[in-house]
């Protein structure tokens, strides 16, 4: 064979290929676009889940027979959005659908896949269905894909259990930052059944972790909390005892309130800056006049918070500011800024 004749069978065969291609690409967008005309929209299968969940829809079986007009995927993200908000017989009827379009069947098989993308979207499926524990879920939380280790802590607030919870709080020291807020958020979402482990974990955590812990603490509302956090206030790292500040003052026991005070003296500004916080979210306003030296701080960010405060107090902290507005120096400049601040804001609600 010639040199001519290797160049034009070189010739058609790129061309074949390049033909192939083109028609692979046309005939796709061809069955993409008759599926997105076929199918219904993403509003459509949200308003037939939620009419089925509230009753509307009488017989299960008129919406399984509506719900097989989407796709799995359609139905997996509706529940999704759906779950946080699901429970009791609402989430029975979930998981019944989930088992009638046999996708928590597949997604039950799917969590053990080698490929993570087939576990991270199984996951989602059980979470989405609120499915009942199972050895293979808690697995994930130690799965190699940080988004699979993700997906099952969410799953963890759908279904909790004490397993779950102590599981979340080791992830709370994972190496991956995404994990490590998908594992805080759960427990925060978790709330109340989640606090006697945390406390626990408390007395063994590591100082990153305690950090993490005590903003749950803050989070939560807990007066279990307290014990540790005053405890805390001793530690030698000023990050924990502002967090532990914080911790006291989610409590909202107003007993912290004496030694939030105390510590608007404290030496490090993290301290501070807590205690300021704290004393505005246990409405403290009886020692709203031991804030006013904080006007005159020399950090912007405490100052701020000393006028915050103040306002958040009513009429006894705006008395304070409008008595250091006319003055000259930091006082007065923060005082005014934040007085005009709450005009504006006032002016806006009354708008």
């Amino acid at each position: 064979m010639s040199t001519m004749d290797l160049v034009v069978v070189l010739l058609v065969t790129i061309g074949s290929a390049i033909v192939a291609v083109l028609l692979t690409v046309w005939i796709s967008s061809l069955v993409q676009a008759h599926r997105v005309r076929m199918e219904p929209t993403l509003d459509e299968a949200r308003q037939v889940i939620v009419a089925a969940l509230s009753g509307e829809m009488l017989q299960s079986n008129d919406a399984l027979a509506t719900l097989s007009r989407f796709s799995e995927r359609y139905i997996v993200g509706v529940m999704l959005e759906l779950a946080p908000s699901v429970a009791g017989s609402s989430r029975s009827v979930l998981a019944a659908f989930g088992g009638q379009i046999g996708a928590i069947d597949r997604a039950r098989t799917g969590v053990h896949s080698r490929r993570w993308s087939t576990r991270l979207y199984s996951a989602r499926v059980l979470t989405a269905f609120g499915v009942e524990s199972t050895p293979a879920m808690y697995a994930l939380l130690a799965d190699r894909a940080p988004e699979v280790r993700a997906q099952a802590a969410a799953w963890c607030v759908a279904v909790p259990s004490p397993g779950g919870t102590e599981r979340l709080i080791r992830l709370l020291a994972d190496p991956d930052g995404q994990c490590r807020f998908a594992a805080q958020d759960a427990l925060i979402r978790i709330g109340l059944p989640a606090t006697e482990a945390l406390v626990r974990a408390l007395d063994v955590a590591d100082d990153d972790t305690i950090d993490r812990i005590l903003e749950i603490a803050s989070a939560s509302g807990d007066a279990r909390y307290c014990s540790k956090a005053y405890a805390l206030l001793a530690d030698p790292f000023n990050v924990h005892r502002a967090m532990a500040v914080a911790a006291l003052a989610g409590s909202g026991d107003r007993s912290a309130g004496p030694t939030l005070v105390a510590l608007l003296d404290d030496p490090s500004d993290e301290v501070v800056l807590a205690a300021a916080a704290g004393l505005a979210k246990l409405a403290f306003w009886s020692e709203a006049a031991a804030l006013e030296p904080l006007l005159s701080h020399p950090s912007w960010e405490i100052r701020r918070q000393a006028a915050t405060t103040l306002l958040a107090f009513g009429a006894p902290g705006t008395i304070l500011l409008q008595a250091n507005a006319p003055g000259v120096g930091p006082a007065a400049d923060i005082a005014l800024h934040s007085l005009q601040l709450r005009s504006l804001t006032t002016q806006e609600e009354v708008a």
